[in-house]
């Protein structure tokens, strides 16, 4: 699958890599959402640490909701996420990346063969890669991710640390990661997982679960993307 960015009247092919979680009716994205991937749909790069192989940071969990329609426009999908019945994220009045919230009701159509978040459950399941490790590939964290020990307190490239058993990296460290689920103290707090270049080895772990205010962007909190198996 590809992402096409206009640049400079020329077109520039991005290639992304989504794997089918064996079992699972969703494919992945093997690594979280580059800067570069996250631009060329955008237009723009929110992140603190500019690189454009590293993950995108500082965006929302509903910029990452806006991302996910506007890349299955791009490539001719059904959106997924609608705003009062809307897919059409220009009519949603919402302005990415200045920590606003989305007004209106947010469902999730999971029929729709356009990209989304993982559930949490999605996830943890795609984390463990179908083996029995503390973190994401290994029982070793400096193995499979970057985190406050290994980092330099800063983002790095994705994949250049191993993959889990089924072919995905930096799903512990490197940056948390958006998921669907709503989390424990309202409607507009959304769980993450993963762990971050920031953290403690133990928030790093497949089972830990933290969540963070959807309009919020932190400089540690990225995403990646999953969409259905068939596509």
């Amino acid at each position: 699958l590809v992402a096409i960015n206009q640049l400079n009247n020329r077109t520039k092919v991005i290639e992304i890599e989504m794997v089918h979680i064996p079992g699972q009716d969703y494919k992945m994205l093997n690594t979280e959402v580059t800067q570069e991937l996250y631009e060329s749909v955008m237009g723009e790069n929110p992140s603190r640490i500019k690189e454009k192989n590293n993950p995108v940071e500082c965006v929302s969990w509903y910029d990452a909701i806006y991302f996910c329609n506007k890349l299955s426009e791009k490539e001719g999908l059904t959106p997924v996420y609608s705003v009062d019945g809307i897919t059409d994220v220009s009519k949603w009045g919402y302005t990415p990346h200045n920590e606003e919230e989305l007004e209106g009701n947010i469902r999730q159509n999971l029929a729709a063969n356009g990209y989304r978040l993982p559930t949490e459950a999605e996830w943890e399941y795609a984390a463990e890669g179908g083996e029995d490790y503390t973190y994401s590939g290994s029982n070793n964290l400096k193995k499979v991710g970057w985190y406050e020990d290994n980092s330099g307190n800063r983002t790095h490239p994705v994949a250049q640390k191993e993959a889990n058993g089924y072919g995905l990296y930096d799903m512990s460290g490197n940056v948390w990661e958006w998921c669907w689920d709503v989390g424990p103290y309202s409607s507009n707090s959304r769980y993450v997982r993963g762990g971050s270049y920031s953290d403690y080895d133990s928030d790093c772990r497949v089972s830990y679960r933290s969540s963070r205010h959807a309009c919020y962007q932190y400089n540690s909190l990225g995403f990646r993307v999953v969409c259905s198996a068939s596509n």
